[in-house]
């Protein structure tokens, strides 16, 4: 029995780790960075296993389809945030981080406007794609943090990333109006 609520367990977990990176980051010392950056990486290796937990022991829940992307936005979100509010916005403007969380915004509404029209609305691998990037990104930019290397750097990583964002963004658009013209 409790081998059947691993996958959700892992995703619960996403979302309960999520507020120790922000106060990780608040000390804004290079040992709680380099916590925050094992964090990011424990949180990610709980992404994956939860999946490939669910879809190897055929796990996969109607829950567990709403929870893993909601874990994901959770994350993602504190994570860039509290990076917007710890790097100089020179280098990590604020519309970059309101492109990333309107796009969220936008495929939650379009997911449960799927779900209220009867429609299919998987998780696309672009999407998943993005998510992986946004991880790298994370990454990246704590690791810069750490190094104490130019955050000139933390602009490109996170321009790349918000351009991966509303690439995935507007292929979910793209999904929706087709499904429904299909329909």
């Amino acid at each position: 029995m409790f081998k059947k609520k691993i996958p959700n367990i892992l995703t619960f977990s996403r979302i309960l780790l999520s507020p120790f990176f922000i106060f990780f980051m608040s000390k804004n010392e290079k040992f709680f960075y380099i916590l925050s950056f094992l964090l990011i990486l424990l949180i990610s290796l709980t992404d994956f296993f939860d999946g490939y937990y669910a879809r190897k022991h055929n796990l996969v829940t109607d829950l567990g389809k709403y929870l893993d992307p909601l874990a994901d936005k959770i994350f993602v979100l504190t994570v860039f945030f509290t990076l917007y509010y710890t790097i100089d916005s020179e280098f990590f403007p604020l519309w970059m981080l309101v492109i990333i969380l309107l796009r969220d915004i936008l495929v939650t509404f379009l997911r449960n406007l799927s779900k209220s029209e009867k429609n299919n609305f998987e998780t696309s691998k672009l999407a998943k794609n993005k998510t992986l990037i946004q991880v790298i990104c994370m990454h990246l930019i704590v690791l810069i943090l750490i190094l104490n290397i130019d955050y000139f750097f933390v602009y490109i990583i996170m321009l790349i990333c918000t351009i991966v964002t509303v690439i995935s963004g507007l292929d979910y658009f793209y999904q929706y109006f087709l499904n429904r013209k299909n329909v």
